[in-house]
């Protein structure tokens, strides 16, 4: 038997006053009931205010949900409005939910409403029950600013605060402040097909594209992207909890086929539109798109379809006419992300992996670069912005641990380059407006997130918010345990442990293997995990060790650690898992017939894998939300990581679950959302088929209505319960259903 040389960090159990050393037991109604005490009782939805000299949160109370304010200089605390009381106020003046469920879904965006704050800091902006509602923030008088039978999408302030543009129905829509005076700037008419300013599904799952539309400068004009969805064949969810079946049609390109067409269009708010041109190639993502400071041209990103080279590039705002700024290229695939930040005088900072990190570049306004501003090995994770001094950038980043993130400052010549967090563990910041205190958020693995205030050198002002969970004390939970271990290749991979709180190590225990390994996703943090890894502690508490790693594939290693995978994906994460499994088995204390795995989503489709590539090595799994053939997944995340199924069958063929349903052995349970628009239920049903046809016994549950987040769902106690009760039957007992 292979044995791998594993260091353990012990993260102790006592940072941050939480103690872990209690006498009771934990419970899943404890961990996911609809009162837990175990979740962080912290701000939520923290804002800062215009001009930075104070900051907006909610905060839960006795008498529901309160908005209030903090001054930064003086700390003082003031009550805008009790907002749970001005939600149901607001609520009570629709008759009822406009914008049924089920309805053509061509974008994503239905349900993600977002909260604005005028640019002057008098009122904020938002959404109830689909209609755009005022918030004065002095005085706390609110009232709805639209009443009709369709919902509203994307409020956002012009520059001076006269004008809100919205979403409606597809169209970009202005109305005035002072009168709710309407003007309508697109007319898509009865093509429903057309998305002018809002993006697809595909666009804004896959690629983090929201709201679609953006203000010039000087409030006349709106750039904003028209998708024509025409192309994308439509793909139906049904609602089987009526009398009869609700329908959605779903705008859902498989790879491999038809992407949605584009347009980058300028509109003056009397309703004039010109377009940008985007070039020849007419089969593109624009992934991100904005203003230059001056206001005299439109930027955008251009993405091939391959996904192998984004321009930066700017236009004309009246004739449409381009002007190449740079270009990134990258023979697997290029990274989107949202660290590209304009300077008064046009020049921009730019994050890049063209070295093999994401680091930090400082480019001249015609785009020729003016220098490199970080290097090493380690990468940029955010761009914050510049301090009050105008001369210094703030961002997150990696640090010498990937494990960690930190808030680190750079001059924009590249000098005095310092780290601005201490503590181990996963620092983030959100910069106030002008640049001269950001309010930083800090978690380890064993410390709940706490928000403190600094000034923008690090210096601790106070702290706000200690995110302490007071009833964990009583708890006796057990620490998770970091190492190391080495790939068949020699590459370090990193792993956490749980083991059980009465640990024996002359026991024999169980262990379940937790998976996700998919690209642009860490398991493996020195944060604080939640309800998540409450759970494992539970299932430790019940005497099954729970065990992860970072599989090759995974983010924050580097880019060649990541596009390892490119065109075989589930391939190298099991070869990664199954060396995990062997340390495993190293141990005198694992029962090495007692090997579970479980994972959602991609973490799903690579629990069937693991079951499937090596059905000797584990007794149990569940599946839920799984890919079972990337062919059934969508376009833009299937084709960046594997081309197309044209280009490498192979690839797709050497990773499809479905291929290798003969092989289980081992008990098996799959679970999935009947009204899942993410991964469809059609994967796990075309699973079902196949583990049939080879007489295979397995079980399944549906949840219905439910989407793709059943863990965080209304189903999340009864989810929960399901695994628990499976893992201890056919972890902890003896039989296989499916035999050698």
């Amino acid at each position: 038997m292979r044995r791998h040389t594993t260091i353990f960090i012990l993260m102790l159990a006592h940072v941050s006053g939480i103690g872990f050393a209690g006498d009771k037991s934990l419970t899943l109604d404890k961990i996911f009931g609809e009162t837990s005490i175990l979740e962080v009782d912290s701000p939520q939805a923290v804002r800062w205010m215009p001009d930075g000299k104070s900051f907006i949160y909610r905060l839960a109370s006795e008498e529901g949900e309160v908005l209030w304010s903090e001054n930064v200089q003086s700390g003082e605390k003031k009550k805008l409005a009790n907002w749970s009381q001005v939600m149901d106020q607001l609520r009570e003046q629709r008759p009822g939910r406009k914008s049924a469920v089920l309805r053509d879904v061509n974008s994503a965006s239905s349900s993600r409403y977002n909260t604005i704050i005028s640019p002057d800091g008098s009122m904020l902006v938002g959404l109830v029950a689909g209609d755009l509602y005022t918030l004065t923030l002095d005085g706390g008088s609110a009232k709805l600013l639209t009443n009709d039978s369709t919902e509203e999408l994307f409020p956002t302030f012009s520059p001076n605060g006269d004008w809100l543009a919205f979403i409606r129905d597809g169209d970009l829509y202005c109305l005035t402040l002072a009168d709710a005076s309407l003007q309508r700037l697109t007319h898509r008419g009865d093509k429903t097909h057309i998305l002018n300013g809002m993006a697809d599904w595909v666009a804004e799952e896959e690629l983090g594209v929201r709201r679609s539309f953006w203000w010039s400068p000087d409030g006349t004009k709106i750039a904003f992207v028209q998708y024509d969805t025409s192309p994308i064949d439509v793909f139906p969810i049904t609602d089987e909890l009526d009398l009869y079946a609700g329908l959605e049609q779903q705008r859902y390109p498989k790879a491999g086929t038809a992407n949605s067409k584009l347009q980058l269009g300028v509109v003056t708010l009397d309703g004039n539109t010109s377009w940008m041109n985007l070039g020849q190639d007419e089969d593109i993502y624009v992934v991100r798109a904005g203003w230059m400071p001056d206001g005299a041209s439109v930027w955008y990103q251009r993405l091939n379809r391959d996904q192998t080279t984004l321009d930066l590039v700017a236009a004309d705002p009246t004739t449409g006419e381009p002007r190449p700024l740079l270009r990134d290229f990258d023979p697997t695939w290029v990274n989107v992300r949202d660290d590209l930040l304009f300077l008064d005088d046009g020049r921009f900072l730019w994050t890049s992996e063209r070295d093999g990190r994401r680091h930090l570049y400082l480019h001249a306004a015609d785009g020729s670069l003016i220098q490199q501003l970080t290097e090493g090995d380690w990468q940029v994770e955010a761009v914050y912005g510049l301090d009050s001094s105008g001369t210094r950038m703030l961002m997150q980043g990696t640090g010498e641990d990937p494990r960690d993130r930190h808030i680190y400052a750079v001059g924009l010549d590249g000098s005095a380059f310092r780290r601005l967090s201490s503590e181990a563990g996963s620092h983030r910041a959100d910069l106030a407006p002008g640049g001269g205190t950001y309010l930083a958020t800090y978690s380890s693995l064993a410390t709940p997130p706490k928000l403190e205030l600094r000034r923008s050198n690090g210096e601790l002002l106070r702290i706000v918010d200690e995110g302490k969970i007071p009833a964990l004390a009583d708890y006796q939970l057990s620490p998770i345990e970091m190492g190391t271990l080495k790939a068949d290749d020699g590459t370090t991979l990193y792993s956490a442990m749980i083991r059980p709180p009465d640990f024996d190590p002359e026991k024999r225990y169980p262990v379940l293997l937790y998976v996700y390994g998919g690209m642009h996703a860490q398991l493996v943090q020195n944060s604080w995990g939640g309800s998540r890894h409450l759970f494992y502690r539970l299932l430790a508490q019940e005497g099954i060790i729970v065990y992860w790693l970072d599989n090759r594939g995974t983010w924050a290693r580097g880019k060649a650690f990541e596009s390892v995978v490119h065109r075989r994906l589930g391939q190298l994460e099991v070869a990664d898992q199954l060396a995990g499994v062997r340390h495993l088995k190293s141990l005198s204390y694992v029962d090495p017939d007692r090997i579970g795995v479980y994972g959602g989503s991609y973490g799903g489709y690579l629990t069937l894998m693991c079951m499937l590539s090596a059905p000797d090595v584990f007794r149990a799994g569940i599946a839920y939300a799984p890919v079972t053939d990337w062919r059934l997944y969508d376009s833009v995340y299937t084709e960046r990581y594997m081309d197309t199924p044209q280009d490498n069958p192979e690839g797709y063929d050497a990773g499809a679950p479905l291929l290798l349903a003969d092989k289980l052995k081992g008990r098996l349970l799959i679970v999935h959302g009947s009204m899942d628009n993410n991964v469809h239920t059609q994967q796990s049903l075309q699973m079902i088929k196949k583990l049939t046809d080879a007489g295979k016994q397995f079980e399944f549950m549906l949840y219905p209505r439910g989407r793709h987040g059943i863990r965080v769902s209304d189903y999340r106690l009864h989810f929960h319960r399901l695994k628990t009760d499976f893992l201890l039957e056919h972890l902890k007992g003896n039989e296989l259903a499916n035999g050698p």
